[in-house]
């Protein structure tokens, strides 16, 4: 242990080649989400969905709150909100987003995130009037066949004193007869 003392300007180079050190590993790791992000829009335009779900969700993961999870989040929420995807998830495309808009509210990816949000908002709503509608239409197809029983049953009760008015004509016409016949 009896070495030569550290000189600061020993220190100091040691100091610049840790920096450099991890500076390199920090690049590395920046090139390796890069390759990942890339491998996951491959899989996204080849339609392999949970493929690139996975792919992004690492990329995001790893990164945590530093470029590039600004576009994996995005591209999570383009993954859930896709329509050929059939696992397609608006509530969780939504929070993909709202991660972007939350977190990086600089990102080129918050503005589209934005946008995003709104359209799946309005296609929610627009979902939810439908259904709507459709309750409506099926209320009013069983009002109208309560209203066509309804007419049926009172055209069934004309009909019946139709005929108890046509064999009340009959039985005047018949005591009118018999009338006239003791009367003669």
């Amino acid at each position: 242990m009896g070495g030569k003392p550290i000189r600061p300007r020993q220190q100091v180079y040691f100091y610049l080649a840790l920096l450099t050190f991890f500076g390199a590993c920090s690049v590395v790791d920046d090139l390796d989400r890069q390759r990942q992000m890339q491998d996951g829009l491959v899989l996204l335009q080849q339609g392999e969905f949970d493929g690139s779900l996975k792919v992004f969700e690492t990329v995001a993961a790893s990164s945590q709150d530093r470029p590039p999870a600004d576009a994996a989040n995005y591209h999570i929420g383009l993954v859930l909100a896709h329509p050929q995807n059939p696992k397609r998830d608006r509530l969780k495309a939504m929070g993909a987003f709202g991660r972007v808009v939350a977190r990086f509210p600089e990102s080129s990816w918050a503005e589209q995130s934005r946008i995003w949000i709104s359209v799946l908002n309005e296609a929610e709503e627009s979902k939810q009037e439908i259904e709507r509608s459709k309750q409506l239409v099926e209320k009013s197809r069983q009002e109208a066949e309560r209203s066509r029983l309804a007419v049926e049953k009172s055209k069934q009760e004309i009909e019946r004193t139709k005929q108890i008015i046509e064999k009340s004509r009959q039985v005047d016409i018949e005591i009118e007869q018999k009338r006239r016949d003791r009367v003669k």
